[in-house]
């Protein structure tokens, strides 16, 4: 669960303190991992921080906003974008005015981010949409806003048992691969695992983007294991490793 930004009020205090300790206890009680946002006082600074705490109401890290908006009243974060590993999988959380900085979101798809939480006061628009296709992973605003699905479009099915409050299953293992190089991998692959992976969407030259987006459909079966069988990166991978490669080579002055 993602709670909204600064939800306790803009009275600064400190990590652990009142409001972790209160939102900790719901953690272990439920059982589940919770994001606190807060405005933290840090010694003689102030911070606008999202604390994660864990099942067991532990903190597991936190992320002290980088782009804090004029008037705010907070100092503005040296740590940069984090990434948090759950027993689910990947996060990394932004907040508010950090929207507006792309650097912020490239970095959280650097870290292999699966999901970016993002707690506001505005609803944020079409550049979460634009991030979330770009870089292939889930965004859930906190505070306005509907949950961006990988493809770019609002994720659906999404339950709202009360005004601005989301709860959905995202399925983490989803992948896009390029059509490059890997054609006749992936028809071996859907060919020696029919019933177990299926071909979700296709991105066409309509979309402007030529990838596919595969889903496991049966219990037990893991999309990427099956793209790692078959030789087929994700659209992530080949991304990360052609920057990395073609970066190399302009640098050594090779060809391509």
């Amino acid at each position: 669960a993602c709670l909204p930004e600064e939800f306790a009020g803009t009275k600064a205090e400190p990590v652990p303190g009142p409001t972790t300790n209160a939102v900790a206890e719901l953690a272990r009680q439920y059982n589940m991992y919770v994001i606190c946002p807060l405005r933290e006082q840090a010694g003689d600074r102030e911070y606008n921080t999202a604390v994660l705490l864990d099942r067991k109401g532990n903190i597991a890290g936190h992320y002290r906003k980088v782009f804090v908006f004029w008037g705010e009243g907070v100092h503005c974060s040296t740590e940069g974008v984090k990434v948090f590993e759950t027993d689910f999988g990947r996060i990394s959380i932004l907040t508010c005015f950090d929207l507006n900085y792309p650097e912020l979101w490239q970095r959280c798809d650097d870290l292999d981010a699966d999901i970016v939480f993002w707690p506001s006061a505005y609803g944020g628009g079409s550049p979460l949409n634009a991030f979330a296709i770009l870089y292939h992973y889930y965004i859930v605003p906190v505070g306005a806003g509907n949950i961006v699905d990988i493809t770019g479009q609002p994720f659906e099915p999404v339950e709202k048992p009360l005004p601005q409050q989301f709860i959905a299953t995202l399925d983490l293992d989803r992948s896009f691969a390029h059509y490059d190089f890997n054609r006749k991998r992936v028809e071996k692959m859907l060919k020696e695992h029919a019933g177990e992976i299926k071909v979700e969407r296709m991105l066409s030259d309509e979309d402007l983007a030529p990838w596919w987006l595969f889903q496991a459909t049966q219990p037990g079966v893991r999309t990427r294991d099956l793209l790692k069988k078959h030789g087929i990166e994700t659209l992530r991978e080949y991304q990360h490793r052609s920057r990395r490669q073609i970066n190399e080579a302009r640098e050594k002055g090779e060809r391509i």
